[in-house]
């Protein structure tokens, strides 16, 4: 409001995000400036600046700056890094293949000398590059990390084959990815289905057609059928 743009210019949300995810690449306000591209670019690189300006003034940190203000910390204080590898002596992480760039720097502070650190993670499984997470860290783990043992948990005891095998196909389509294969004991199971629709409307239809067709007939209720989706956003 202050500089006179409404949800139709931009909206704070988004904003938000953009200054989020720039965070956690490390990315400053005068670094984001020089490599805005665009009106929209620009306009956020602007709001960037103000926003960083009102959180000195108020001494207030946001959640981003939790990370990275402690990694600037550990990096110019080597007596405070010091004092926290020592606290720290074995270091697990969950989900590794979701860590962003403000996380890796992080883990890279506070692992000492001995090099406890445990780490699982799968790359086939990332799904959160669209608010910073970097699978390379975990293929990069045994580079940055040399001597590492791994251990590859390759049995699976949630689907049948079927399923693992029309998931392996298209994960090996992959590039960059590590060399592992899924296997169960629970059977080869149902033949997997795949249905192409034009969109979310025609999907919805599908599924709404298919359990009519079901309880028209006689053959279930509808309380028998359960839709399950990812998120409702």
């Amino acid at each position: 409001k202050a500089r006179g743009l409404t949800d139709k210019d931009i909206k704070p949300r988004a904003v938000l995000s953009v200054i989020s995810n720039a965070k956690n690449e490390m990315r400053s306000a005068e670094d984001f400036s020089m490599s805005a591209r665009g009106p929209r670019e620009q306009k956020i690189a602007e709001l960037f600046f103000a926003y960083e300006k009102a959180l000195k003034e108020a001494a207030a940190l946001d959640f981003d700056d939790l990370l990275t203000k402690t990694v600037e910390l550990l990096q110019n204080s080597p007596e405070i890094r010091q004092k926290w590898q020592r606290q720290f002596e074995h270091i697990l992480i969950d989900e590794y293949q979701d860590t962003n760039a403000v996380q890796y720097a992080l883990i890279k502070l506070l692992v000492n000398e001995r090099r406890n650190l445990c780490v699982v993670g799968d790359d086939a499984q990332s799904i959160y590059s669209f608010r910073g997470a970097d699978y390379t860290n975990i293929l990069n783990f045994e580079h940055d990390f040399p001597g590492t043992t791994v251990v590859k948990l390759e049995q699976n005891y949630r689907s049948t084959s079927s399923i693992l095998e029309a998931a392996h196909n298209v994960i090996t389509k992959n590039t960059e990815r590590t060399d592992k294969k899924l296997w169960t004991n629970l059977g080869p199971g149902n033949p997997v289905e795949i249905q192409a629709v034009y969109d979310e409307a025609e999907e919805a239809y599908s599924v709404a057609s298919r359990i009519s067709a079901q309880v028209s007939i006689g053959a279930r209720n509808y309380g028998d059928f359960a839709v399950l989706y990812r998120m409702n956003a």
